[in-house]
């Protein structure tokens, strides 16, 4: 497989009909040019999952392109299943990490931005609410935002219907009402957890298994 070809491909299914290195006169030129980028500003602002693997794939130097095995692993690949195993897995890896773990270091550097500074002010007031009444949580932590997304997701059963429903179902319901809050959370995530990928409970999520 050309993972440049596919690059594009994906790309202009997902912006409509537009190539990375538009526009059309000037296409052959941008990819030579050194000085250009990618432009994947037709892609809608909250797809950086989809963003990131296309950048990848569609960079000039054929050297820094990822093999196809890698491109096939990429977490946009991924069905609300396994986003959401993927997630509970992370939230029991680190639940009992120090500060000071560079597991959680990597997962929390950048947080704030990941999770706009409070996830807790995100989420809707009836989540918010049901949250706090079994423990709390801090708003600024990547890694209370995963075990508050475990949790909800292992008690689904239990929670009062109006919880159910801001929520959505199990699990593609649920994947997207949190993906949607949080757009870069997985990716984020993702490329976190990859200090882990060679552990049991992770090598699959970093190596191609389309039968996952």
């Amino acid at each position: 497989c050309d993972v440049f070809s596919a690059g594009c491909v994906i790309y202009y299914v997902l912006s409509g009909g537009s190539h990375p290195y538009d526009p059309p006169l000037h296409r052959q030129a941008n990819i030579l040019n050194e000085k250009k980028t990618p432009r994947l500003a037709d892609i809608e602002e909250d797809a950086v999952v989809a963003q990131d693997v296309i950048h990848r794939m569609v960079h000039r130097d054929p050297e820094e392109r990822p093999p196809t095995k890698e491109v096939l692993s990429h977490c946009v690949f991924w069905t609300p299943t396994k986003q959401l195993a993927f997630f509970q897995d992370v939230s029991d890896r680190i639940e009992k990490e120090p500060p000071y773990s560079p597991i959680l270091q990597e997962l929390e550097k950048a947080g704030n931005f990941i999770v706009y500074g409070d996830w807790m002010q995100r989420i809707d007031s009836v989540v918010r609410d049901d949250l706090g009444k079994f423990r709390k949580y801090q708003g600024g932590s990547v890694r209370d935002l995963l075990r508050a997304m475990r949790n909800k997701k292992h008690h689904y059963r239990e929670l009062p219907p109006p919880v159910q429903a801001a929520l959505g179902p199990l699990p593609s319901g649920f994947v997207k009402y949190f993906t949607t809050l949080f757009p870069r959370l997985l990716l984020h995530v993702y490329y976190a957890l990859r200090l882990c990928q060679d552990e049991n409970n992770f090598i699959h999520y970093y190596l191609a298994d389309p039968d996952y």
